[in-house]
C-alpha cells in the first residue's frame, strides 16, 4: 500500500515522516531527492541552468539554493518551470524506490507538491498534515528565519490548503500537541495496515 503524505510550508509534515520512519516504515523523501538531483554535474542542474542562467550557481559550481528559490518564486510562470525540471528527475527517484519496495506492506511517498504534480495517482491514500494559515506562517518564520512576506508567497504558489483538504483521504491536525499529532498518526496508520491486509488476501 503506497502512502502520500503531504501539508504545506511548516504544516508539521516533516514530524509526520520521521515519525513513521522511526516505525521501520520505508519512506521516499520528495525533498531530500530534490537535494541529490539537483547536485553539482547532475542532468537536472544543467537543465536549471539553461531555463535560469548561471547565476544560480555559486563559485565552485554548486547550485545557489536562495538565488533560485529568488528567481523561481518570482511568477508562477518560473515557480511552474521549476517544479517540471526537478520533479522529473524526482519522479524518476520515486519509481525506483516502488520498485525495490514492491514486496513491502506500506511505504510512504513524502512529497510537499504531492497533489500539484498528480502524484495522488500512484498513491492508495492520500494524507495532509494540516495546520491553519496564521500558524503555518509563524512556524514558517521561525524556523527559517524568513519574513512573513516571503511565506506567504511561498504559501502562494502552492495548491491552497483548502483545495488538498478535499482531495485528501486523512486529515491530520496539527495544530495540537505532539502527542494528539502521533496519535492521530498511528490510529490512520492502523487503518491503513488493516486495508493493506484485506487487499493482500
Amino acid at each position: 500500500m503506497i502512502i502520500g503524505l503531504t501539508g504545506g510550508i511548516a504544516s508539521g509534515k516533516s514530524t509526520v515522516s520521521a515519525y513513521l520512519a522511526q516505525k521501520g516504515i520505508p519512506i521516499f523523501d520528495a525533498d531530500r531527492s530534490g537535494w541529490h538531483v539537483e547536485e553539482k554535474g547532475s542532468p537536472c542542474l544543467a537543465r536549471l541552468v539553461k531555463r535560469f542562467g548561471k547565476k544560480i550557481l555559486m563559485a565552485d559550481g554548486r547550485l545557489d539554493r536562495t538565488r533560485l528559490a529568488a528567481l523561481a518564486f518570482s511568477s508562477k510562470e518560473a515557480t511552474q518551470d521549476l517544479n517540471a525540471i526537478v520533479h522529473a528527475a524526482i519522479k524518476e527517484e520515486r519509481d525506483a524506490f516502488l520498485r525495490l519496495h514492491k514486496e513491502d506492506a506500506l511505504v510512504i511517498i513524502d512529497a510537499p507538491l504531492l497533489l500539484e504534480g498528480q502524484w495522488e495517482n500512484v498513491c492508495d491514500e492520500v494524507w495532509l498534515v494540516f495546520i491553519p494559515e496564521e500558524e503555518q506562517v509563524r512556524r514558517a518564520m521561525k524556523r527559517s528565519g524568513i519574513t512573513r512576506e516571503e511565506v506567504l508567497m511561498r504559501i502562494k504558489h502552492q495548491m491552497p490548503l483548502a483545495e488538498k483538504r478535499k482531495m485528501a483521504d486523512v486529515i491530520i491536525d496539527n495544530s495540537q500537541t505532539l502527542d494528539a499529532l502521533y496519535q492521530q498518526v498511528d490510529q490512520a496508520l492502523i487503518k491503513a495496515l488493516r486495508k493493506s491486509s484485506a487487499d493482500r488476501k
